[in-house]
């Protein structure tokens, strides 16, 4: 191999390439690979050939999804306010009390289970979980929830 500053990292290694050819023909676990191509062209290529097909067959599941009928979105609203009643009635307090009471954070000794308690918080009255007219609230009672939870967590350590 020649030692230059200005060979060029395809020229290194086709020399890399040439000069490994000559030094041993077959590699010392078997012989060597029988396809020889370059794999990146032939992804492009094999990409650029089947766009089309690829293309038209997103096209027509996204047409098929779109012709099904959706069942309105506001028939559901009803009945999900009724499975979330109790939470609801539970968004109207904001003191820390009592939402430390709710999270049980007297009784949680360690940091895993004052994380388990965040998360059972949150899956309940987090605010993409509630009403829209009541995300403020949620939100609100997310931010001491998760207040308490940390502070707990600091005086525990």
């Amino acid at each position: 191999m020649e030692s230059r500053k200005d060979i060029s990292f395809a020229e290194l290694l086709d020399e890399l390439i040439s000069s490994s050819r000559e030094e041993e023909p077959f590699r010392a676990e078997g012989p060597r690979p029988s396809l020889r191509l370059d794999m990146l062209a032939q992804i492009e290529r094999l990409q650029a050939e089947n766009s089309s097909l690829f293309r038209e067959k997103g096209a027509s599941a996204y047409r098929e999804m779109m012709s099904e009928p959706t069942p309105p979105i506001a028939a559901g609203l009803d009945e999900t306010e009724a499975k979330l009643q109790p939470a609801l009635e539970d968004l109207f307090f904001l003191d820390p009390q009592s939402i430390a009471n709710e999270l049980g954070i007297k009784t949680r000794n360690n940091p895993a289970d004052l994380d388990k308690a965040r998360r059972s918080f949150a899956k309940r009255y987090h605010p993409d979980r509630v009403p829209e007219h009541m995300r403020d609230r949620a939100a609100m009672r997310m931010q001491i929830a998760n207040m308490l939870i940390d502070e707990a967590k600091r005086a525990k350590r």
